[in-house]
């Protein structure tokens, strides 16, 4: 699917939590892993894998029923969990694009015998399958997200930044925060001392939706680190990286 198709549904998409207990047929895990080997890195050089499992291979706090999970292992390098929320947004958008009910698993584990590939964690699940409830919102105010001025200071870039702000987050934290103008924007991360790993994993589902949104206005998004935005962090905050969108 072409990544495109995919914009509109960040105003569409929500976290579904109730499934039929039907497991998807084999056409339709086939063009998921299919897309999913297709997807785009935020950060080139990382090695990452992905293993899809049925309900019974995974355990945890908050689990869904959902018939299917993907668990995505990473290289434990640098910027390594912003890069995992960055891939997997494209699978939730994709997921909700085809009518599929998904959620991600923050606190989701594997069960003994299941392998992390050598030299990688796992950084992330998601969980989907057939929805019990609707798989979209009707309207963008059934969001419950803070407004734009609690989240960015940016001016000119309501119609990119809108997107993050629509953005899912664990327990509905929204932790990210935007400073710049012109053509670069920086963001930022609030600091945690119990949710700093899924935080990260926050900001670039942020982040790809961001870039998503400049792809769809015609522009285009690079990850860059900034000088002047690592040293102008909102209290409270940590820096994470720069876009430039041109």
């Amino acid at each position: 699917m072409d990544q495109e198709k995919l914009y509109d549904f960040i105003f569409k998409r929500k976290s579904v939590r109730n499934y039929i207990a039907e497991p998807l047929d084999g056409k339709t895990l086939s063009d998921i892993m299919s897309f999913v080997g297709d997807i785009k890195p935020m950060v080139s050089g990382i090695r990452t894998e992905t293993r899809l499992l049925d309900n019974k291979a995974v355990k945890g706090l908050f689990k869904t029923k959902a018939s299917h999970f993907l668990a995505f292992f990473s290289e434990p390098r640098t910027g390594y969990l912003v890069n995992s929320g960055f891939m997997l947004q494209q699978l939730d958008l994709y997921l909700s694009a085809e009518g599929i009910g998904s959620c991600y698993q923050g606190m989701a584990k594997t069960v003994k015998g299941i392998e992390t590939p050598v030299g990688m964690e796992l950084a992330i699940m998601i969980s989907f399958g057939r929805p019990k409830e609707d798989v979209h919102r009707k309207r963008v105010s059934e969001f419950k997200r803070k407004p734009m001025a609690k989240i960015s200071t940016v001016q000119g870039m309501d119609d990119i930044l809108e997107t993050a702000r629509l953005a899912p987050s664990g327990m509905n934290n929204q932790p990210w925060f935007f400073t710049g103008g012109g053509d670069i924007v920086h963001a930022h991360c609030a600091k945690s001392l119990i949710g700093t790993r899924m935080n990260s994993i926050n900001i670039g589902i942020a982040l790809y939706h961001i870039w998503l949104a400049a792809s769809h206005h015609g522009k285009a998004a690079e990850f860059v680190k900034d000088q002047a935005g690592a040293g102008n962090v909102p209290k409270g905050h940590q820096y994470v990286i720069s876009v430039k969108i041109r």
